[in-house]
């Protein structure tokens, strides 16, 4: 599979600071938002972590609980919570109104600049994170096209604003209790089947090949390994509320790299 435009950026900005600095630097993120930066060591021992982001993209994620007409922090969340996060939920409830409607459309959530500024600084902060390397280009770099400067100055060079939207969870494993009405819906396609389970999952073997993977309006089926074997699964049928941070990138970018040596002792 073709790598994406961030993930060669990652890549190659890993590759730069290595040969611009003498540290060692080592990308250990990926998809997992928790571990989205490259470490930087010093004869073994780590000294910082560096936010590596290309172009426009997302600095944060809160998954939120919504009940009685209230917002409340998730732990379903892959950032925890901070002062400014509840700061963000109290916005939300005082404006519920403009965000109780069920459908997914992106909602532009109207907070100051310093607030989500203040938010993302705490994340980073938290994961050991103090400098950020990032550009609107992905491959061939050079400093010109970069900017290398610390968490603590990303206003200077970034724009941001959040983002609510309902997005759906994904669909689960079935649970025991639904098996039999699993089955009443099964039963108008086909009665020739068996269900086991394993490991806390239940498995579907047919006859043959199921043409719909969808069992009624709430199941559904994923293949596995086996031909005609196929893993029964419940439908997310909810979505849950989410307000996400963007960042975009400013034309005004500079690469730190004396102050960085500085900080170091490189």
């Amino acid at each position: 599979m073709a790598l994406q435009k961030w993930e060669i950026f990652q890549d190659e900005a890993t590759v730069f600071l290595n040969n611009y600095f003498n540290a060692n630097f080592t990308k250990e993120g990926g998809l997992d938002a928790s571990t989205s930066h490259i470490t930087v060591r010093n004869i073994n021992q780590v000294i910082t972590n560096i936010e590596a982001k290309f172009g426009s993209t997302q600095a944060g994620q809160i998954v939120l609980a919504e009940d009685d007409n209230k917002f409340s922090y998730c732990d379903k969340s892959k950032n925890p919570p901070n002062s400014y996060t509840q700061v963000i939920i109290k916005y939300l409830n005082s404006n519920y109104s403009s965000f109780k409607s069920k459908n997914t459309a992106s909602i532009h959530v109207d907070i100051s600049e310093s607030t989500l500024f203040n938010w993302v600084k705490t994340i980073y902060n938290d994961k050991n994170v103090q400098w950020i390397i990032s550009s609107n280009k992905f491959n061939d770099l050079t400093v010109n096209d970069l900017l290398f400067v610390p968490i603590d100055e990303i206003e200077k060079y970034f724009d941001i604003s959040l983002v609510f939207r309902r997005k759906k969870t994904g669909d689960t494993h079935i649970q025991g209790k639904d098996i039999i009405y699993f089955k009443s819906k099964l039963d108008l396609i086909s009665k020739d089947y068996k269900i086991k389970k394993i490991n806390n999952k239940y498995l579907l073997t047919m006859k043959s090949r199921l043409s719909d993977f969808n069992i009624g309006s709430k199941y559904l089926v994923s293949m596995t390994n086996v031909d005609c074997q196929y893993y029964i699964k419940k439908k997310d049928i909810n979505t849950n509320p989410n307000i996400m941070f963007q960042l975009n990138l400013k034309d005004n970018v500079e690469f730190k790299g004396d102050r960085f040596k500085d900080d170091y002792n490189l």
